[in-house]
């Protein structure tokens, strides 16, 4: 009775958020805030925070150097945390070989492996610009995205300005599940950055005012998601965070399945520390939607998850299974005895319809999110988006589900991690 009453639960949560959100789309539309570019353009910081990066890192340099941007106006700063690769030596040979005196470029080494929050703050405490941009190593940017940014920060309240993230590319199963999530994802974030509601600024091309970044204290360097722990700051300080889905920035994502896992894993483990940090701001009314509504749904679909995880997938997978199992362990396993059986018994008064209509309704609501994603990100969903959508919606949350158990391991285990 438990089991069902809280999948009925999850089943009410999901419609009632998909609802509410689709209607804030009608009510206000997606498109990027129509701003008035500057002629005067401030100067910007782009801190790149590097570990183990080796294949990865030089093209995200060149693809920053390429920015069209005034190279007066830009730095840019590499801060390697203790590499155990050959990172270091390719920064050092592209830097010899680019004769980067015209550029104010600088290359900074940890000693010792402290955290990507430190390596974050040793940039900050160096940095030149107003803006403040943190870039993932394994990630590149339009050569337009900084011109399309910057404007964003006239309105003075504005203390970051959020990209799209797509990945760069996309081949394979575990990529490919990887290329509809962060769609939907981003897409999600631009509906609720229309509220205000933005609780997490991604690593890759994160821009900041420095002056709210120093006034606020920098990045904490104990949290295993930073980027996440400072805009909940950010929101605790009352200060506007904006998604936009015009300008991109492209990432690789993990292209196996035990390196998605382990991603996801230190991304949740560290939303779960977070929302016992800030749980202040549930339910706060300081904090208008985002205290009231959306933390609550964070945290909400985090509890949901693990009790999928834990008690649906038993309930409708393993439990069922072993019973077979054991039914058929007094025949001798005799496959085409029990399966006789079971249709000689089967009636159609057996099958749970509302559980049927229910599922039916949360998967629609779960294309209709996927479509808009892919309209609004400017993919083509009919050329490139079905299967991969298809794949999305019948496995993605499985995999979920794993993450989440292997989250409660390790919470349980006390394992510790950095990067």
């Amino acid at each position: 009775m438990a089991l069902e009453l809280g999948l009925w639960v999850m089943y009410f949560v999901s419609i009632y958020f998909a609802v509410f959100w689709l209607s804030v789309i009608f009510e206000n539309g997606v498109r990027d805030p129509v701003v008035s570019k500057k002629k005067n353009s401030p100067s910007v910081t782009v801190a790149i925070p590097v570990f183990n990066e080796e294949k990865s890192v030089v093209g995200t340099i060149e693809s920053v150097l390429g920015l069209d941007y005034p190279s007066k106006k830009l730095q840019v700063i590499v801060v390697d945390d203790c590499s155990t690769d050959n990172t270091a030596l390719a920064v050092k040979n592209y830097i010899k070989d680019k004769n980067l005196k015209d550029v104010d470029f600088k290359y900074i080494l940890h000693e010792v492996n402290k955290g990507k929050g430190a390596a974050l703050n040793t940039a900050l405490k160096i940095s030149t610009g107003e803006l403040f941009i943190c870039l993932d190593a394994d990630s590149f940017v339009d050569s337009t995205v900084l011109k399309e940014v910057v404007p964003h920060f006239e309105n003075g309240i504005v203390a970051s300005v959020l990209p799209l993230m797509k990945l760069q590319k996309v081949k394979g199963f575990t990529l490919g599940l990887q290329y509809v999530e962060y769609l939907v994802n981003f897409f999600m974030k631009k509906v609720m950055s229309i509220l205000d509601c933005v609780h997490v600024t991604p690593g890759p091309f994160a821009s900041y005012r420095k002056k709210v970044l120093v006034d606020i204290g920098g990045f904490d360097e104990d949290n295993l998601t930073e980027d996440q722990e400072i805009a909940l700051r950010l929101q605790k300080g009352n200060y506007k965070i904006i998604q936009l889905i015009g300008p991109k920035v492209y990432t690789l994502g993990p292209e196996t399945l035990k390196g998605w896992f382990n991603q996801r894993n230190r991304w949740y483990k560290g939303t779960l520390f977070n929302m016992k940090d800030y749980r202040k701001l549930f339910f706060n009314k300081e904090y208008g939607e985002f205290g009231m509504f959306h933390l609550p749904m964070v945290l909400g679909a985090a509890l949901l998850s693990i009790f999928f995880s834990f008690f649906v997938i038993w309930q409708h997978m393993i439990s069922p299974l072993l019973s077979k199992l054991y039914d058929m362990s007094f025949i001798g396993f005799d496959v085409g005895l029990m399966t006789g059986v079971w249709a000689e018994r089967f009636s159609f008064l057996d099958i749970n319809y509302g559980l049927i209509f229910f599922t039916f309704v949360v998967m629609s609501f779960g294309l209709a999110w996927i479509i808009y994603a892919f309209k609004y990100t400017e993919e083509s969903f009919s050329t490139q988006g079905f299967f991969s959508a298809s794949l999305f919606m019948m496995i993605y949350p499985f995999f979920l589900s794993l993450v989440w158990l292997g989250v409660v391991t390790d919470l349980v285990r006390n394992k510790k991690q950095k990067w």
